[in-house]
């Protein structure tokens, strides 16, 4: 009776399992058809739809070398409005800037962060940041961030832009010069963002404990196409008992310790005066555990972002010559106006550094892809050719920013580095100005993404890889050896060149 019983027991759940089945495949065919009027790339799975060639491959571009595929290849052969699928999730991948100008702007509200990634970047920036949290604890946390990056704020930045990279010159790369031996450049500019970074917005000296650079640097990891794909699209996924996440997770309890001590130290020696940076304002309104989310997000922004930008930047100069030398003049010419780069006013006459800066980051999009969103309410999406396209309740809403940026349907010679189409009126600003019928570059290029989830350090970090950029390349040649790999390694948010080992000569006799 028992045996029966059992078999019976085990009937009724094969058929509920049966029918579970069957309900979740026939309401996903169902839903498949809401998507049907849009053009749809094949999928090498079954399983996983899209997802080997959308995470999948962008874990394999370091290998490859075939940055920014397949993403490239598919807005030129889709458009700018293409259904995928991952898993059993549907997403439209947006690329048109009228419908990116919707969805990030104009209806913003409607298309929150996907909360996997949500949880993602709470599970890497140890708790609640700016960059994990949506709604009015998002507007709260930026509205009280805000002070912090204003224009003002940066122009007393600036003094300590300057200075931490004078101090770089002396105790890195003039005795890299020196010794001529290479150097691992990209690990080098890490330091440099981080201790600039710290010194303004946390008001934390990195450079006295290396050990929290050692420490988040182990925390990132890097991971297989298919755990890159689990962290991204799988529901508690960073919990599974998988060795790197194990490693993962053991790296982040290390990070947290020396950065929650980091901050007790200083509240222990803080005093009575006006808050000077973002830890003393902080502070008693927030606990320790969440100053460390927050100072984690800043050492992210200064070592991820910022840092991979500017190893592009000295990686593209190395091929470059003509355009160091552009540089060169340009930093003469300024620095026999002003002095030095000290002011707000000698910072803005760097206009050819900037144009370097940003052409570099059209090539080599930092963050190849914004956060996913979840549209909240069914909406029409509008594109530039005056048509719309339906996004039922619940679409994830994917954007890739890399392909945006060679679309050849907005920039004239795409795959060429071209400084110049970022200098007003010349004769290449107007070869892409022609191509978007007269249209400024905004949501056709988006380093710092648009809306309100934008960078808040956008204009901080221009400021200060502009004044790096200048002072570096007027006192130096960064050379390429045998083992510099430019191929776009990817490390779960931004891109950096895959080994930026270089080789240091001085271009004046000193760095003073």
């Amino acid at each position: 009776m028992l045996l029966g019983a059992d078999y019976s027991a085990f009937g009724i759940a094969a058929a509920a399992s049966a029918i579970l089945v069957v309900t979740l495949v026939l309401r996903f065919l169902s839903k498949a058809r809401q998507w049907s009027h849009l053009p749809q790339p094949p999928s090498t799975s079954f399983l996983f739809g899209h997802a080997l060639e959308t995470t999948g491959a962008i874990s394999n571009w370091k290998t490859l070398g075939n940055y920014p595929e397949p993403f490239l290849s598919w807005v030129k052969q889709y458009g700018g409005a293409i259904h995928l699928r991952e898993f059993l999730e549907h997403a439209v991948l947006f690329t048109d800037p009228a419908a990116l100008r919707h969805i990030f702007v104009s209806n913003g509200p409607n298309y929150p962060r996907q909360p996997i990634a949500m949880k993602y970047f709470r599970d890497k920036n140890l708790g609640e940041s700016l960059s994990g949290v949506e709604g009015k604890q998002h507007d709260a946390l930026r509205k009280w961030m805000n002070p912090l990056f204003t224009i003002t704020s940066i122009k007393s930045f600036i003094g300590i832009f300057n200075s931490q990279t004078q101090l770089y010159c002396q105790n890195v790369f003039d005795p890299a010069c020196d010794n001529k031996a290479p150097i691992d450049l990209s690990t080098v500019l890490s330091k440099l963002m981080l201790s600039i970074t710290g010194l303004t917005v946390l008001g934390i000296n990195f450079d006295e404990v290396p050990a929290a650079l050692e420490a988040y640097e182990r925390s990132m990891i890097a991971v297989s196409p298919l755990v890159l794909i689990g962290m991204v699209t799988i529901p508690g996924f960073l919990s599974f008992p998988l060795p790197s996440l194990m490693k993962r997770r053991k790296y982040q309890a290390t990070l947290r310790q020396i950065v929650k001590k980091i901050i007790q130290d200083k509240l222990a020696a803080s005093s009575s005066e006006e808050p000077k940076d973002l830890l003393d304002m902080m502070f008693p309104h927030s606990t320790v555990d969440e100053a460390v989310a927050h100072t984690v997000t800043f050492i992210a922004g200064g070592y991820d972002t910022s840092s991979s930008a500017l190893s592009f930047v000295f990686g593209t100069l190395a091929s470059h010559p003509k355009v160091a030398e552009a540089i060169r003049s340009e930093y003469k010419n300024v620095i026999s106006k002003h002095g030095s780069l000290s002011s707000w006013e000698a910072v803005a006459e760097l206009t050819y550094t900037q144009a370097v800066i940003q052409e570099t980051m059209r090539i080599n999009a930092i963050a190849p892809g914004t956060i996913d969103r979840v549209a909240e309410a069914d909406d029409h999406v509008p594109m530039s050719d005056g048509s719309t396209v339906f996004i039922p309740k619940g679409t994830m809403i994917s954007t890739n920013i890399a392909a945006m940026h060679r679309n050849p349907k907005y920039w004239q010679d795409p795959e060429s580095f071209i400084p110049n189409r970022f200098i007003e009126d010349s004769s290449e600003w107007n070869a892409d100005l022609a191509l978007r019928g007269g249209k400024p570059h905004a949501f056709h290029y988006m380093p710092f993404s648009f809306g309100n989830k934008n960078c808040i350090g956008q204009r901080f970090a221009m400021v200060e890889m502009q004044i790096i950029v200048a002072t570096l390349v007027s006192k130096y040649d960064f050379i390429a050896t045998s083992k510099t790999d430019m191929r776009q390694g990817f490390g779960g948010v931004t891109i950096r060149p895959a080994n930026l080992e270089m080789a240091v000569r001085r271009v004046i006799p000193s760095c003073a």
